[in-house]
């Protein structure tokens, strides 16, 4: 569950909040004057986002290095396949998370 929480509420509360996160899932906006801070979220959501990025930028490493030599439809060709795997990654990532 999406939680916001001001920096008082988290430093009196900081134990409590972190079970939640830990055992319930939840997701925490720290915002102080209303404004967004940070975001405290489970490790494997976290782990999640690492790998996402990592793959997000290997797809751009694979363009990147055929660029030179390859046409500029290829290039479009392999941009779109790189979206296309990042989309469908974020649809299992979304379809796992509702599970």
């Amino acid at each position: 569950m999406k939680k916001e929480v001001s920096t008082t509420e988290l430093h009196q509360k900081l134990g409590e909040l972190l079970d939640g996160v830990y055992r319930n899932g939840d997701r925490l906006i720290v915002k102080r004057a209303d404004t967004p801070l940070a975001a405290i979220v489970p490790i494997d959501a976290y782990q999640e986002m690492l790998q996402q990025r990592e793959q997000a930028f290997s797809g751009l490493d694979r363009i990147w290095e055929k660029v030179p030599g390859v046409s500029e439809e290829e290039a479009q060709e392999d941009i779109e396949q790189a979206i296309a795997e990042a989309r469908a990654e974020k649809i299992r990532e979304r379809n796992k998370l509702s599970s």
